[in-house]
């Protein structure tokens, strides 16, 4: 890829930057609320339910591990059928992340040869980019995933391919939470807001994405590479498919001892259109066909006043189709974070720069 996948975030992130910097310049300013013990109230929600801290930035670290699975089949009934996990990789990752106003940051890679989940599988090599910006009704997320080292496999083990199938997802999330006056979509998952008492709120989410999968050799051995099971799909050797996806949802934050500890729990499901342009060893074909996803996330631990600390797990899955090959993606991810509040930075930073 080299440089070429830098081309693809900045787009992204330049529309999330001027639309950020326009709305912090178009704004009037308020009069900001007092602090009383490092806490603050909100001016644009239920103070019984929010609060926001004095220190409203932080810096974050995790570590964690993730499995990654990309399956390969067709719907062929009477016809041989890779369907299991052919891509089943795991890999360690770390990270660092940085909050500062309503602009969220945050950067993880795999770590080599090093893995939490100690199973024979190939090492996963990933790249994880994510820029967002958070409000009160709504949140924009902009993301940058690749991730290579594939083994394939078919369903009884007989054989095993290169590590060499390539994945790429760039794309945006724009969130909107109903109930943005009592439940806080940060505190659910950034920690740099309190949410005092309980609340949950449904949620809507649209997503543009462009997905490519590529493979250096073959996916499937010859023998059974055959029409009669993969179509028009026979000598597969890449996906390129620009689409969008609508996900309704449910957000809740349970809060205990005053939001000092939180359990929080999101869930969406929807679907959506993709139109994949595939090439095999003889033709390119373009096919459009409907897409479903799916995502869970629980997000456990301790927000206080000066830091906070989360253990947070995220189950991804998703299908598209080929007709009459498929794939199927399933991601679970479980990482630790620590974060540190920190105040604002203005008056340090000369006005010229902005």
């Amino acid at each position: 890829m080299g440089m070429k996948r830098y081309y693809l975030i900045i787009p992204c992130i330049i529309v999330l930057v001027s639309q950020t910097h326009a709305q912090r310049n178009s704004e009037p300013p308020k009069t900001m609320q007092p602090c009383l013990a490092l806490l603050r109230l909100p001016d644009d929600a239920d103070t019984l339910y929010i609060l926001k801290y004095c220190k409203e930035n932080d810096v974050r670290f995790l570590y964690g591990a993730q499995g990654s699975s990309l399956a390969y089949g067709s719907s062929n009934k009477d016809s041989e059928v890779i369907n299991n996990a052919l891509y089943n990789n795991v890999n360690d990752l770390v990270g660092f992340g940085l909050t500062y106003k309503f602009i969220d940051f945050d950067l993880s890679f795999s770590l080599p040869k090093v893995r939490i989940l100690e199973e024979d599988r190939q090492n996963l090599s990933q790249f994880r980019l994510v820029y967002s910006m958070t409000g009160r009704k709504f949140a924009v997320r902009a993301f940058f995933m690749e991730s290579k080292g594939v083994i394939v496999a078919d369903q009884e083990e007989d054989f095993k391919s290169n590590p060499d199938v390539h994945v790429v997802r760039v794309g945006a999330q724009l969130t909107y939470y109903f109930n943005f006056n009592k439940y806080s979509f940060r505190a659910a998952n950034f920690q740099n807001e309190l949410q005092r008492k309980s609340a949950g709120s449904f949620l809507v989410r649209l997503e543009p994405f462009y997905r490519t999968i590529g493979m250096k050799s073959a996916l499937v051995p010859t023998a059974l590479d055959v029409p009669a099971t993969y179509g028009k799909q026979v000598g597969l050797e890449y996906v390129k498919s620009p689409g969008v996806l609508i996900m309704p949802g449910y957000g809740f934050n349970f809060a205990a001892y005053n939001g000092k500890f939180f359990v929080s729990p999101i869930v969406f499901f929807g679907t959506g259109f993709a139109v994949n342009v595939y090439r095999t060893e003889n033709e390119k074909y373009t096919f459009l066909n409907a897409e479903w996803a799916g995502s869970v996330a629980l997000n456990v631990g301790y927000n206080g006043r000066k830091t906070y600390v989360t253990l947070r797990g995220t189950y991804e899955a998703g299908y598209f189709k080929l007709d009459p090959s498929y794939f199927t993606t399933s991601d679970l991810k479980v990482s630790f974070t620590v974060g540190l509040r920190f105040g604002h930075l203005e008056k340090f930073i000369p006005l010229s720069l902005f």
